[in-house]
C-alpha cells in the first residue's frame, strides 16, 4: 500500500511538471518585432552623379605674330597679375619682320600703280575699239577682249593685296611696342610650352594662364533626368581631393545633348579657396522627385504577393497584413498612398517570419 501511495505522488508530480513546461511554452510562443511609428515625411531619390572639375576661365597667351623668345619671366604654378610680363620677344627679330613686311607693302602699291596705269590705257583703247565695233569694222571677239583688258577686276584684286600688306605690316611694326608679352588675366600659370631662344607661334601657345578664384564643376545628365533639374537648384558637391563638401547651385542646364554621349551637360560655378585643381573628379548629390508630408515606411516593410503589396501593422498582440498602395521609392523609404492611417504601428523586423493574426512581441521601436 505504501508503495502505491509513493507511486501516485510521483505521477502527481510529473504531471504537475508537464502542465507548467506547457504553460512556459504556451507563454514564449510569439514573434518578437521591430515597428515605427506611421508619420508623414520629405521623400526624395538621391541621385549620385561624377564630375569633373575644369578652370572657369583658361586663356592662351600667344603673340601677335612669330618670333624668337629673348626671356621667359614665370614657371608653371606661378601666381600673376592682370598685365605682368611674360616673356618678351627678341626685338632685333622682330624688327627684321617688320622690314619684311613693309618691303611686301611697298612692292603691293607698286604692283598696284602698275596696274592701275595698265588698265587706263585698257579703257582708252576699249573706247577706240568700241567705236570701231558699232561701225562693224572689227569682230565682236576683238571687241570682248578689250572690254576685258578694261574691267576693274583686276585693279579691285591688286586693291585688295595693297590692304593685306598695309594690315600685315602695321602688326609687325606694333610687335615693337608689344615686345613685352603680358598676362591678359590674373591667374595662376598652368603650363609653359616655349623656352628661350625658341621661336613662338600661334598655333602652339607659348604659355596658359587659369583664373582658380573660381572654378566650375560639369557633369552629363540622362534624358530621363534632364527635365527634373533646373538652373538654380540647389545640390552637394564633393570634392575628396581638396577635402571640399559644400551646398551649391546649379549654374546652367544645357537644353541639347552631347552628340558623342548622348548626355546633357549640367555646369556648376564654384568659389575657390585655392585647394580646389582643374582636372579634379567630384560628386553631386541631386536630389530629385521631391514629395513632401507624405505617408511612408520603411522599404524593407512593404511585402508583395501576387502583385498585392501589403505590411504588417502591430495592433495590441497581434500582426495584422494591412493592404496597400504604394509610390514613389527611394531605396531607403516607401511612399504610401493608401491602406495606411498616420499613427499605424509598422512592423519594420521581423515581418518575414509571421502572417496575418500571429502573435507578436514588440521589443524595440516607437
Amino acid at each position: 500500500m505504501k508503495k502505491f501511495l509513493t507511486l501516485l505522488l510521483i505521477i502527481a508530480i510529473v504531471l504537475t511538471g508537464c502542465s507548467q513546461n506547457a504553460a512556459i511554452i504556451e507563454e514564449e510562443a510569439y514573434t518578437a518585432v521591430e515597428v515605427e511609428t506611421l508619420k508623414s515625411m520629405e521623400l526624395f531619390i538621391e541621385n549620385i552623379m561624377t564630375a569633373k572639375v575644369f578652370a572657369d576661365k583658361d586663356v592662351f597667351v600667344i603673340p601677335l605674330m612669330s618670333g624668337k623668345v629673348e626671356k621667359i619671366n614665370v614657371k608653371v604654378g606661378d601666381k600673376v597679375q592682370k598685365d605682368d610680363v611674360l616673356f618678351v620677344m627678341d626685338k632685333d627679330d622682330i624688327s627684321k619682320q617688320v622690314k619684311q613686311a613693309y618691303t611686301a607693302y611697298e612692292a603691293a602699291k607698286a604692283g598696284y600703280d602698275v596696274n592701275e596705269s595698265q588698265i587706263q590705257s585698257a579703257k582708252d583703247n576699249f573706247e577706240k575699239v568700241k567705236k570701231l565695233y558699232e561701225e562693224g569694222a572689227i569682230p565682236e571677239t576683238q571687241y570682248e577682249q578689250a572690254k576685258l583688258a578694261a574691267s576693274d577686276e583686276a585693279l579691285e584684286a591688286a586693291r585688295m593685296g595693297v590692304e593685306q600688306a598695309r594690315v600685315a605690316y602695321e602688326n609687325a611694326a606694333s610687335m615693337l611696342d608689344n615686345a613685352q608679352v603680358k598676362a591678359p588675366i590674373s591667374g595662376v600659370i598652368s603650363s609653359v610650352n616655349i623656352v628661350e631662344g625658341e621661336y613662338a607661334t600661334s598655333s602652339n601657345p607659348p604659355i596658359t594662364i587659369v583664373d582658380s578664384d573660381s572654378i566650375t564643376i560639369e557633369f552629363g545628365v540622362p534624358g530621363n533626368l534632364v527635365n527634373k533639374i533646373n538652373q538654380s537648384d540647389t545640390v552637394t558637391v564633393e570634392i575628396n581631393a581638396a577635402e571640399y563638401k559644400k551646398e551649391a547651385v546649379i549654374n546652367s542646364v544645357s537644353s541639347s545633348a552631347d552628340l558623342m554621349t548622348n548626355l546633357y551637360n549640367v555646369s556648376i560655378v564654384l568659389e575657390n579657396d585655392g585647394l580646389i585643381k582643374p582636372g579634379m573628379f567630384a560628386k553631386v548629390y541631386l536630389n530629385t522627385d521631391r514629395t513632401e508630408k507624405t505617408l511612408a515606411v520603411k522599404t524593407e516593410a512593404v511585402k508583395e504577393k501576387d502583385d498585392i503589396k501589403y505590411v504588417f501593422v502591430a495592433e495590441v498582440d497581434a500582426a495584422v497584413e494591412k493592404v496597400v498602395t504604394t509610390g514613389l521609392d527611394t531605396g531607403m523609404y516607401t511612399e504610401i498612398k493608401s491602406g495606411l492611417t498616420e499613427g499605424d504601428k509598422v512592423i519594420v523586423k521581423g515581418q518575414d517570419y509571421i502572417t496575418n493574426g500571429s502573435k507578436i512581441k514588440v521589443v524595440r521601436g516607437e
